[in-house]
């Protein structure tokens, strides 16, 4: 059932009836097909799921709402943030550090430039 019957090589094609397996095979998935599209266009479906999105969209809202005012969830924000602060700290220090090498390079660099074209 792997390889179809009607076919000789990769590219030939043989003219004959398909069996009664294949018939079947192609009847069940002809039915798949136009049960999906009848799926995707029944009225009834769209509108169930145009209520589920609704109410997902309302069910979300809520819950913001209620972590918006809720005390524990401020503070527990409060403390995220401030962690994140702290776990930057060393990288913003550091990237400034770099920053400031990469600087007094570019002036040391400048100045030597600058000094040997005065004394030529």
């Amino acid at each position: 059932m792997k390889n179809p019957r009607n076919t000789v090589g990769q590219t030939e094609q043989v003219d004959r009836p398909l069996s009664m397996r294949e018939r079947a095979k192609k009847a069940r998935h002809e039915a798949y097909v136009l049960a999906k599209e009848r799926r995707k266009s029944d009225p009834r479906t769209i509108q169930f799921k145009e209520k589920m999105k609704q109410g997902r969209r309302e069910a979300n809202a809520q819950a913001m709402e209620r972590r918006k005012n809720d005390p524990t969830q401020i503070a527990f924000k409060e403390k995220r943030k401030k962690d994140r602060q702290e776990a930057n700290k060393p990288a913003k220090e550091q990237r400034k550090a770099g920053a400031t090498a990469k600087k007094m390079a570019e002036r040391a660099g400048k100045d030597a430039r600058l000094k040997a074209t005065f004394r030529a």
